[in-house]
């Protein structure tokens, strides 16, 4: 049976309490994920951070009183977290939520971002975190290819975050969120009389677990008899266009994709002229901090970021302790957020 957190120190007894990550993101003044980049030689780490952590490192005497004593120890009481981005508000709470879960069981975290690099590129980078000898690993992007997983979970415990797993590999587990849950946002404009709606969404392949979802928000709006169809966009882009032909379309609601596009359309709506929710409903999804302040007022859908991460964090545990873990997954709901941009159908 692999060992637990109890092992990190290698059974080895120091008068001076060894420094950890978190005090060198301390001491330098950075968050933690950036000092944990910093030491791996990840991109997103500006030339002063670098140097404050760097700093940090010499000041506590970090690396060969930390890391070297992890590469050398049998089970080193390190988690990797793997994330598509750390600047998205998903991300970056799953992350924090994820660190302060890892924390309570004995863990350090070392969190690596992907930015949707190519698949080789992945591979290195889930590599570099085995190579760290990490305990177990959770890999939160649903576009890492099923081998490059498979490659990964034969050598150290795997969790998938964020997305339904991956046919390919039944065998690793997921946490993700319920895909029915985009059927509240609905069944929220369809109690307000609305019966032509639009469904945003990015290509599938930049995000599979959004596709599940979608087609689950298709099949119910057939099974209601509402007109419906579902537009591919990109967030941060001009949308007049396609919300100008949506109104003259006489779609009355649209429902985003996630939060930002759902600022995007709001943002060419009152370009147009057109009134929110007068004349146009608009929905978004994630509800995550800053988009579910009610200063905002958005409608949306929040997903349970923090309860996914403390799911991730019990089964990776669980697994890097030789327990044995059901197949498959669990699906989280959440819950939803009634803000302005949401209401009656227009009459005429």
């Amino acid at each position: 049976m692999p060992a637990g957190p109890d092992s990190r120190d290698g059974g080895s007894q120091s008068p001076r309490k060894a420094s950890t990550i978190r005090d060198v993101a301390t001491l330098a003044g950075v968050s933690k994920s950036t000092a944990s980049r910093a030491l791996l030689g990840q991109p997103g780490v500006s030339p002063e951070n670098l140097e404050k952590v760097q700093q940090a490192i010499r000041q506590l005497d970090f690396v060969p009183n930390r890391i070297a004593r992890s590469l050398s120890a049998p089970s080193p009481a390190m988690l990797g977290l793997f994330l598509r981005n750390s600047d998205s508000p998903f991300y970056g709470h799953l992350a924090k939520a994820f660190d302060g879960e890892a924390d309570r069981r004995g863990y350090e975290v070392l969190s690596v971002a992907s930015g949707d690099q190519t698949d080789d590129a992945n591979y290195q980078s889930l590599m570099v975190l085995v190579g760290l000898r990490t305990a177990g690993i959770v890999v939160a992007t649903p576009v890492v290819d099923p081998l490059t997983i498979r490659r990964v979970a034969a050598r150290v415990p795997l969790v998938l975050v964020g997305q339904i797993g991956q046919p390919d590999n039944p065998e690793v587990p997921f946490v993700a969120p319920d895909p029915k849950d985009g059927l509240v946002l609905v069944d929220q404009v369809l109690a307000h009389g609305h019966t032509s709606v639009a469904l945003t969404a990015v290509p599938p392949e930049q995000s599979p677990t959004q596709w599940v979802r979608i087609e689950e928000m298709q099949r119910h709006l057939a099974t209601r008899g509402v007109r419906h169809r579902v537009v591919t966009v990109q967030p941060d882009t001009d949308l007049s266009d396609l919300v100008a032909g949506l109104v003259r379309d006489r779609v009355t609601a649209v429902l985003c994709n996630n939060d930002f596009v759902a600022l995007d359309v709001l943002a060419a709506a009152a370009r147009l002229g057109i009134a929110i929710p007068g004349e146009l409903s608009v929905a978004g999804f994630d509800g995550l901090p800053p988009f579910d302040h009610e200063a905002v007022g958005l409608t949306t859908y929040r997903v349970p970021a923090a309860a996914m991460a403390a799911a991730a964090a019990d089964l990776v545990d669980r697994l890097v302790r030789g327990e044995t873990v059901d197949a498959g997954g669990s699906l989280l709901p959440g819950e939803l957020v009634v803000g302005r941009t949401t209401g009656p159908a227009p009459t005429s």
